[in-house]
């Protein structure tokens, strides 16, 4: 994979305007992309001003006060289901593994951010640590999924892989999920967290703040650098063309410690050109379960909806997009487990949206670009 810094980076970011408001670190801009028609991928860069800006708005309140951000409407239509092929694997399956967070990075977080761990020992003491599963099945096709509760109960916000899942915060209010995969401080996302189809423009910037839990923020909040998507996503007409595209990779800068993001959640794999029947554990922040203030965690069995579009039965909805999708889930394990495979894109409104959703299965025209363009 080529180094992001080596690359000819494309859709440079052109501020039309800046402003820093001294009171709440807010920065309004506009994006304004130059010529891509030859490229695969298509980046903005934040200045330093305007990270440091994003870190200081999102107060802990501002964070529970937050609303899931909505698909763009353009693209939230019903995908037309492909009935053959259903186990298609087009080029060669590949994968990236996972990496473990500093051994002592609990220790550390609990000086760094003295008040997050206070706040969250006090929501510990009130919660009754006893997993209730939802809608428990086995595993099966669409509309079939076992789901339950993540980091809602104490500690696992401190566990691996359970860390390496958080909220990504848009600037001008709105939070999908996102996660940690790779060692060099990236998160992958849904590509719609990123950049709106709607209006043609990119959102004005992110906030990851890992295993947040009812606003808490255990690890600190990383601001954005460098944030990638796919000109397929730009450019497709609608869902069934576009999902297959609806995946985003940012760079994080370091938190307000100054350690990098990996430090505290390690990183999870990736994987691609996999079939896609596969068991797999989605998570996500979903609007609809607990209003967001936790994770949630999907267990089902994925299958082919259409051409490098997966479907996976889950009662998540809006909040959840741009969470990952993990093949060869295992707690605690790190190495060759915990593979990212996919993200939340979304449903169907009124059909399918409660019970099934969609992602792009990870593969040679999506994530492997967009890791190759930003140094994976």
């Amino acid at each position: 994979m080529t180094n992001r810094r080596g690359h000819r980076l494309v859709g440079m970011l052109v501020c039309a305007t800046l402003l820093i408001s001294a009171s709440s670190g807010a920065v309004a801009h506009e994006y304004r992309d130059t010529d891509t028609s030859d490229e695969e991928t298509v980046a903005i860069q934040a200045s330093q001003a305007e990270q440091l800006a994003t870190v200081r708005q999102w107060t802990r309140e501002e964070r529970q006060a937050a609303k899931p951000l909505p698909f763009p409407g353009g693209k939230d239509g019903a995908i037309t289901p492909e009935t053959d092929n259903e186990t298609l694997v087009e080029g060669t399956p590949g994968y990236a593994n996972s990496g473990a967070p500093d051994a002592q990075a609990d220790v550390t977080a609990r000086k760094e951010f003295v008040e997050e761990w206070t706040e969250l020992e006090k929501m510990d003491s009130t919660i009754v640590d006893t997993i209730v599963e939802d809608d428990a099945t086995i595993f099966g096709t669409a509309g079939v999924y076992t789901s339950y509760r993540g980091n809602y109960y104490s500690q696992m916000h401190t566990l691996y892989p359970y860390k390496a899942v958080g909220k990504l915060y848009v600037d001008g209010g709105g939070w999908c999920s996102a996660s940690v995969v790779s060692p060099n401080n990236i998160i992958a996302t849904a590509a719609h967290c990123v950049y709106n189809t709607d209006s043609n423009t990119w959102n004005s910037g992110w906030t990851f703040v890992p295993a947040d839990r009812n606003g808490s923020a255990p690890y600190g909040a990383f601001p954005w650098s460098n944030a990638r998507v796919l000109n397929g996503w730009i450019n497709a007409p609608n869902s069934t063309d576009g999902r297959r595209y609806d995946v985003a990779l940012i760079t994080l800068g370091n938190n307000s410690s100054g350690r990098p993001v990996t430090y505290y959640t390690g990183w999870l794999g990736r994987s691609w050109n996999h079939s896609s029947v596969q068991q797999l554990h989605a998570t996500g922040y979903p609007g609809n379960l607990d209003s967001g203030r936790y994770t949630h965690i999907c267990a089902a069995e994925s299958f082919h909806q259409s051409t490098d579009i997966l479907g996976m039965g889950c009662n998540m909805m809006h909040g959840s997009s741009g969470g990952p999708w993990l093949r060869a889930f295992k707690p605690y394990v790190v190495g060759s487990a915990n593979y990212v495979n996919s993200v939340v894109s979304g449903g169907t409104p009124g059909s399918t949206w409660g019970n099934t959703f969609y992602g792009p299965r990870f593969s040679s025209s999506n994530i492997v670009p967009l890791c190759n363009d930003e140094g994976c």
